[in-house]
């Protein structure tokens, strides 16, 4: 439903697993690749609840669009609900926009964000900063990394981010699916 994010889910799906496969093994404890594989492809899909006026604005949101905005992750998870199977990777995706300083869309406390949660954050934001979309084109990869490496401790969790920018140009970019907008 909105052209903006072409191929991001499945970005943000490969980038998470790839930064997974990174992490140093005593860091995989209760995170499995294939519940991180669900996770991050359906980060977004409560996105499914919110206006299409709203998806497919070509600028800035005002604050009574953010606030429908914020409750995509609420949305995906009642979508999800059903499914049993989801259970385990809920908060995962509950908590893919809550930032280390608590400012996120919950203002969940740094310690209570699942690690796969702040892992799927660094992907969805890698994939956000690269990818154009019919308000801006999309920012290089070594723009992209010093952002991220700039909001590392703030907005994102900054050993997830240190693992992140040490993985070689060449493999973050072969995450990129073929159809999406860079």
């Amino acid at each position: 439903r909105d052209p903006n994010l072409n191929g991001h889910s499945l970005h943000v799906q490969e980038l998470s697993l790839l930064i997974y496969n990174h992490l140093p093994p005593a860091m995989h404890k209760g995170i499995s690749a294939e519940n991180l594989k669900y996770a991050a492809l359906f980060h977004d899909v409560g996105k499914l609840g919110i206006p299409e006026a709203i998806l497919n604005k070509p600028g800035k949101l005002d604050d009574a669009e953010w606030v429908q905005m914020r409750n995509h992750p609420k949305i995906a998870v009642k979508i999800l609900d059903p499914l049993s199977s989801f259970n385990f990777i809920r908060n995962w995706i509950l908590y893919h926009h809550e930032r280390i300083d608590g400012k996120g869309y919950y203002s969940i406390p740094a310690e209570q964000i699942p690690l796969a949660a702040k892992s799927i954050t660094v992907a969805d934001t890698y994939s956000a900063i690269t990818m154009a979309r019919s308000y801006k084109p999309g920012k290089p990869h070594e723009e992209a990394i010093a952002i991220i490496k700039d909001v590392a401790g703030t907005q994102l969790d900054k050993q997830i981010v240190d693992i992140f920018c040490q993985i070689p140009k060449d493999e973050v970019e072969k995450c990129v699916p073929e159809n999406l907008n860079t």
